[in-house]
């Protein structure tokens, strides 16, 4: 029972070091800016710095929804590491799809009132090439933020500008 369990082990090792060697040669980093919009009609903006050694990646991510000029709004800022799992589409890459996991950190606040804790996220979205090394990103996030949160469950949708480097 333990051999199988090791050789488990061993195969799942080898098979990602053979996927990170064999992409290893297409590695680079981007960031993004954005604006977006959360599942209660209110603005977001943020930006990530990734790394990409498709067709896997990690990506740090920073977001912030202000709590806007209405009272009862809360703010809310995420930091978040994500792991990112993608592919083109065949044909010159124009699009690229990915998937994407994460945990971090959110602080939330509203009136004098402000909670901090731990956060996960997941969704996808597509890169659409522009031009060099420009593209379109358009992605969907669902968080879960643990803790005394107001809001267990925020949505959002962003659009931003990405460059390649």
């Amino acid at each position: 029972m333990r051999d199988r369990a090791r050789t488990g082990r061993a195969a799942s090792v080898a098979l990602l070091a053979l996927l990170l060697g064999t992409a290893a040669d297409r590695a680079f980093a981007d960031m993004t800016v954005f604006a977006g919009t959360t599942t209660a009609a209110r603005t977001t903006v943020g930006a990530t710095l990734g790394l990409s050694l498709q067709p896997v990646g990690l990506e740090f991510e920073y977001a912030d929804t202000s709590s806007g000029r209405r009272a009862g709004n809360r703010a809310l800022r995420t930091g978040l590491f994500n792991l990112m799992l993608g592919a083109s589409f065949p044909g010159g890459g124009r699009i690229r799809v990915y998937g994407t996991a994460g945990a971090g950190v959110y602080r939330e606040s509203l009136a004098e009132q402000a909670r901090t804790g731990l956060a996960a996220s997941g969704g996808g979205g597509i890169y659409l090439r522009l031009a060099g090394p420009f593209r379109i990103r358009l992605d969907y996030r669902l968080l879960a933020l643990r803790g005394d949160s107001l809001r267990r469950r925020p949505r959002r949708v962003y659009a931003g500008l990405d460059m390649a480097f």
